[in-house]
């Protein structure tokens, strides 16, 4: 497979090239050019020693992109999904570049990736998956971008522009419909307001679409129900659940369906450029999301998986779990557990024996069907306000002040058992404000030789995260709130110097000093755990709030306090050969800063007791460190055939230390943890090109590859299950995108636009420990849009088809083994759309 790709890419890359010269390119168009600001300033991006992929509000339209995520199809080595594993979200974004990354959405758990709007740094990816809404182009930056962008940048940075206010009256309208009652309207408003000085735009947006999943009801009659543990089979012709009675982020379970959407964004601008030298950007933004929770699928069920699937298996079935003995194991010591009294929020399962077992038959077979009964909603709200000023201040220097404050609030939950026990219900409620202020002093001196920016950055959040999770029908519930505060503060340049026409120099640095506190309030609160706990030995003392009475209390009490420091640098060198092709060389460094496990399920002493000697505290909180990165990269940027050929070509080899992961080993009882994993090498290419083949087809598409592997791995992730043969995850081996479109003129001045795009991911994991059912084999899938455009040109017609080889990939997955359960969530399969768009 492999081979077969590298081979398919060169060969349409051969292909256009020899298409450009049998024509010789008298009748292709040149390729526009393409600005970026990738270095604080706008540039060309062929003459920028980066490699960053740019689609302009054009290209996205012509590719049917409408949400950041989606940029993931057209960019080699990137992959960003629209999902988080047990948060149920759609509105997460889950970015790697490279192969590296983060797919947590905890608070306390750093991005490693950047997503910027208009310089702005969005701290969290809850409410990340942003519409892209009258934008005017996106651009991506692979490798550590640690110097002009900062930390939690170690992979990248997403970058996304939106448009300035025009200074003549103007509306866009545009409506879509399509598949799952979809109905999408976006538009935007252009008002000069004072001649030369003032103007304004206002842009919105509202999509709607049905959830592709359906929830139904669950038959015990229709199936052979065998009790794991006991082998009986459950005779009854009902059963009881009371899964509306657990404990979770918001009242009401939620819909019949799952995977729909239902989002409402707007933004308003004013520019205001009171003199030549100097401009004031004003912006606001609102999103607002009321959607159903991703759609999740139950593929793999252990009925034996301990202790959770065991003891409730065992407890429905009226046997006491203490004398059950699973083959070599040693006998388990959960005697009593059934009688349990779990708090307001359920009953003993000792009170009823008409309780269906956890089992295979609730797999339904149909990646479009669940019995799920539990959490099922994703609510979001996040807004922001943005000042930007630029001044001119002479001819050498400028200076820019970004001033910005934001909010998010959100509740979302899913069921992620797949059946209507709430056996591993994950809900959560985040909330979190931010401020940032970055000065950037740019200087232009020596003729044009010397271009500098000298900057300033000051950032400050604080927030909470509360998860609320049950385990195995009610044995275990957690409630844990946790207050977080961050605060960052760096210095940093970055500079280009010429030695001559043809050679430069490149050197950046930025030191970054960072605060952290945080406060913990993790809490077992079915009284399971104490249970638990003395049978297995334990004494009371262990649990944090034992001086206090409390032994529902995991999470030591009191503030937490972390403080963090870190200098990158980024040096390099650039050669022009002749004027259209540049080569460059670079060494880059990132980093991502560490913090604390927010999840326990148990006292931090238990998890020390099971786990192999050293690899846990048994008395402070689980901590992880920072983790770093460092790339040395090798690149051409070049434009042939008189620019009807834009063809780029990187190579790199980064050195990722540290690694920080999650995962739900064995002693902490399916409860997620943080940690650092240990270290990695990953070698890679990246291939793209565009090209004008005639004044009528233009064609672009990129390779990927990439080569990664842990050169080393600490003990507490070895103890979780990871092995150096472990592939890394999120990290497709090939990635690879053929597009283009084709123009035909029709009668009357009409024309048709034909496009369509070829999207190809390899093989990836999509879980730490590469568990099977969560391993996604390499696929293709195709989009293609038929756009019909009438002489006058101000109205569109669009009919296009998203994933027209009905590709059923895995976005996201989980595999927790305390609780027996693996959940996947499946793309959305075909579907069709149609948009007419209006320009006024």
């Amino acid at each position: 497979m492999t081979v077969n790709n590298y081979r398919v890419g060169r060969l349409l890359l051969l292909g256009a090239a020899s298409t450009l010269t049998l024509n010789g390119y008298v009748s292709a168009q040149q390729l526009e050019e393409v600005t970026v600001t990738a270095q604080k300033r706008t540039e060309n991006i062929q003459d920028v020693p980066i490699a960053i992929s740019a689609f302009s509000a054009d290209k996205l339209a012509e590719k049917g992109v409408t949400n950041v995520a989606q940029v993931s199809d057209f960019t080699p080595n990137i992959q960003i999904d629209r999902a988080s594993p047990f948060a149920g979200s759609s509105t997460i974004i889950s970015a790697f570049i490279r192969g590296i990354g983060q797919n947590d959405f905890a608070f306390n758990m750093e991005p490693g990736v950047g997503l910027y709007v208009d310089g702005v740094y969005y701290a969290r990816t809850v409410g990340a998956a942003i519409d892209l809404l009258d934008v005017e182009r996106v651009e991506v930056l692979k490798g550590p971008q640690g110097t002009l962008f900062g930390r939690n940048t170690i992979g990248g940075a997403l970058h996304v522009i939106t448009r300035r206010p025009g200074d003549e009256l103007m509306a866009k309208m545009e409506v879509t419909a399509g598949s799952y009652d979809r109905l999408d309207v976006r538009g935007t408003l252009d008002i000069p307001l004072v001649d030369d000085t003032l103007y304004s735009s206002v842009s919105f947006s509202s999509t709607k679409r049905d959830g592709y999943q359906k929830r139904v009801p669950f038959d015990p009659s229709a199936v052979n129900l065998v009790n794991p543990v006991t082998g009986s089979i459950y005779t009854g012709d009902s059963f009881v659940t009371d899964s509306d009675r657990y404990i979770r982020a918001r009242d009401n379970a939620g819909g019949n369906r799952q995977g729909g959407e239902d989002s409402a964004s707007l933004r308003g601008k004013l520019l205001f450029t009171p003199s030549d030298d100097l401009e004031v950007n004003l912006s606001g933004d609102i999103t607002r999301a009321r959607e159903e929770a991703n759609a999740t699928t139950l593929v793999a069920t252990d009925g034996l998986g301990f202790p959770f699937a065991l003891a409730y298996n065992s407890c429905v079935d009226g046997v006491d779990p203490s004398t059950i003995a699973l083959g070599p194991a040693p006998t388990f010591a959960l005697a009593g557990i059934c009688d349990i009294d779990r708090g307001p929020v359920n009953q003993p399962l000792s009170d009823t024996g008409n309780r269906l077992p956890w089992g295979d038959h609730f797999i339904t077979g149909d990646k479009d069907r669940t019995y799920s009964t539990g959490s099922n909603y994703s609510d979001v709200d996040t807004w922001g306000l943005n000042a930007t000023i630029d001044w001119s201040i002479n001819e050498m220097l400028a200076l820019k002040s970004i001033t910005s404050y934001r909010e998010l609030e959100s509740v979302f939950g899913v069921d992620m058992d797949g059946s209507p026990l709430g056996f591993l219900d994950t809900s959560f409620t985040m909330n979190q404000e931010q401020f940032s202020q970055e000065f950037q002093l740019n200087v232009d001196a020596f003729d044009g030789r010397l271009h500098s920016v000298l900057g300033a950055y000051y950032f400050q959040e604080e927030g909470d995260l509360l998860d609320t999770v049950t385990f195995g029908a009610g044995l275990v519930q957690i409630f844990g709130p946790n207050e977080l505060e961050n605060k960052a503060y760096a210095l940093f340049t970055h500079n280009n110097y010429q030695l001559t026409d043809n050679l430069g120099l490149t050197f950046g640095v930025r030191y970054t000093e960072e605060e952290k506190s945080f406060t913990g309030g993790q809490r077992e609160v079915s009284g399971f755990t104490p249970m638990f706990v003395g049978n297995f030995g334990f004494p009371p003392q262990i649990f944090p709030g034992f001086a206090d009475g409390d032994l529902e209390l995991l999470f030591p009490p009191g503030e937490n306090e972390k403080d963090f420091d870190d200098t990158s640098v980024r040096v390099g060198t650039e050669y022009r050969i002749g004027g259209d092709t540049l080569a460059y060389a670079s060494f880059a460094q990132g980093y991502k800063t560490g913090g604390w496990t927010t999840r326990l399920a148990a006292p931090t002493a238990v998890s020390a007791a099971l786990a192999p000697p050293g690899v846990v505290d048994p008395v402070n909180p689980p901590e992880h460190d920072s983790e770093t990165a460092e790339t040395w990269e090798v690149g051409i940027k070049s434009e042939l055939f008189d620019r009807r050929m834009r063809l780029n070509l990187a190579l790199f080899t980064t050195d990722y230390e540290d690694i920080q992961v999650v995962a739900a080993p064995a002693f902490t009882f399916g409860a997620p943890w943080f940690f650092n994993a240990g270290n990695a090498r990953i070698r890679g290419a990246e291939l793209e090109m565009d090209a004008s083949l005639t004044d009528n087809f233009i064609v672009n598409g990129s390779f990927g590859y990439l080569d990664a592997e842990y050169l080393s791995l600490d003990d507490i992730a070895l103890a979780g299950g990871i092995t150096l043969d472990h592939q890394l995850m999120n990290v497709p081996e090939q990635s690879a995108n053929i597009g283009g479109t084709y123009t035909l003129g029709l009668a009357g001045g009409s024309r048709l636009l034909l496009h369509a795009d070829v999207i190809y991911k390899g093989k990836m994991a999509r879980d730490l420990v590469n568990t099977p059912a969560l391993i996604q084999d390499g696929f293709t899938m195709a989009n293609a849009t038929i756009t019909f455009e009438p002489p006058a040109a101000n109205w569109q017609l669009v009919l296009g088809g998203q994933n027209l080889t009905d590709e059923r990939y895995i976005v996201t997955g989980n595999a927790n083994e305390a609780v027996g359960a693996t959940t996947v969530t499946y793309s959305r399969p075909r579907t069709w759309h149609m948009t007419f768009r209006l320009d006024y």
